[in-house]
């Protein structure tokens, strides 16, 4: 068995905030000043060769300001570059900006890309006529945008006409507080676009106070090498997601069947994790239930295991046999369904079945066609309905 491990697997999921907080404090020490300022004029050069600072029309992503690859940063980098390809549409410059108080960054190098990072200030200060920005901003970095955004970029977003920002609602536990879209609302026109199925609608739009727009996710079955049955390796793909109990699944699994090789994913490009992916017969997460590691690998040919979460699955996946209730059900189940499944005709009649479901809500053309009614104004929910009741989310 091959396990890579990390000391954030011990840490339990109550202290990872703190934890993400004294990360963010240790880096901003190590920072380098010299470093830094060589960088902005990399930056400053970057912006006069690439962009007229006569632009009326601006859209910013921001992004976070650590070179790693994730979900969420290959997420905003999708729209980003959909974006820029629908200028027909709304007539704007695009550009990506760290998240303002998130280290410079110039560009991702986990995965392969073209786009430059630029910081949120100088940009702000290099557009001198823009009458209408949109601020696209991560949904868990609602809070700190407010905090750490400068007074000098505030009276510059107030001297724009026309200012929106958009909430990049990625996963729904990391949903910025009511305060916090109050004071957005405040400042600006305030849209909240989702990636899942299960929170896009009116009721959620109800809750939050500002129109709701589903625009899904960069994941879709034509990026990925799907592989038959016989071309699999008996390989298990493991997220890197912290699990109290995910120490003692993996072992009990190893016991049960020890042919099989067992990887957790991490320190791997996304081109080195989609070959990964490709080979691997099955996958298990630890996550959010419906996410890249469950999705991607299905889209690979392979075959994907969870707990169901009502947080992000819709109930349609309950039908899925490898989608168990709780993790007790899991341990219990899990070695005998792969055993079970691990022949040609059982693997790849289930293998399609999951495929299919999730081709349900998974589309690269619903996805581009999402974003443009985003730039059009063409919201999913764009006003309540105010004889529906306000129901909680599951989450």
């Amino acid at each position: 068995m091959t396990i890579s491990g990390s000391i954030i697997e011990i840490i339990p999921e109550s202290l990872k905030p703190l934890l993400r907080i004294l990360l963010k404090y240790l880096l901003m020490l190590k920072r380098n000043p010299i470093k830094e300022y060589k960088l902005k004029q990399i930056q400053e050069k970057l912006l006069r060769e690439n962009y007229l600072p006569t632009a009326s029309k601006l859209i910013v992503f921001l992004t976070p300001g650590s070179d790693r690859v994730n979900g969420g940063i290959l997420s905003i980098s999708s729209i980003y570059k959909e974006t820029r390809k629908l200028k027909r549409i709304h007539g704007a410059e695009v550009i990506m900006c760290t998240i303002p108080g998130d280290p410079p960054l110039l560009r991702y190098t986990k995965f392969n890309n073209q786009n430059y990072i630029y910081l949120f200030s100088q940009v702000l200060s290099y557009f001198q006529k823009l009458e209408r920005i949109i601020i696209h901003i991560p949904e868990y970095s609602v809070p700190n945008f407010l905090r750490s955004i400068s007074n000098k970029d505030r009276l510059l977003l107030n001297k724009i006409a026309d200012l929106l920002f958009n909430i990049m609602l990625q996963n729904i536990k990391l949903l910025p507080d009511k305060e916090s879209i109050d004071v957005l609302k405040n400042w600006g026109k305030t849209t909240c676009t989702t990636a899942h199925e299960q929170y896009s609608t009116n009721e959620m739009r109800k809750n939050l106070g500002i129109p709701l727009h589903k625009l899904s996710t960069y994941v879709s079955p034509e990026q990925y090498d799907k592989k038959s049955y016989n071309e699999k390796e008996n390989l298990m793909i493991v997220s890197p997601d912290v699990h109290p109990k995910k120490r003692y699944i993996l072992d009990f699994i190893h016991k049960q069947l020890p042919q099989l090789m067992i990887q957790v994913i991490q320190n791997l490009s996304y081109e080195e994790y989609k070959e990964i992916i490709s080979r691997a017969k099955w996958a298990l997460t630890f996550g959010e239930g419906l996410d890249g590691y469950f999705v991607e690998t299905i889209f690979s040919g392979g075959v994907s295991f969870s707990v169901y979460n009502p947080c992000f699955f819709t109930e349609d996946f309950r039908s899925l046999r490898t989608v168990y209730d709780n993790y007790v059900v899991l341990i219990r189940k899990i070695c005998s369904d792969m055993m079970e499944l691990d022949q040609d005709v059982a693997y790849t009649n289930y293998q399609n079945k999951q495929y299919n479901l999730c081709c349900k809500y998974y589309s690269h053309k619903k996805y581009v066609n999402n974003l443009e009614s985003f730039y059009k104004g063409e919201y999913t929910y764009k006003s309540a309905v105010e004889t529906l009741p306000i129901l909680s989310h599951p989450c």
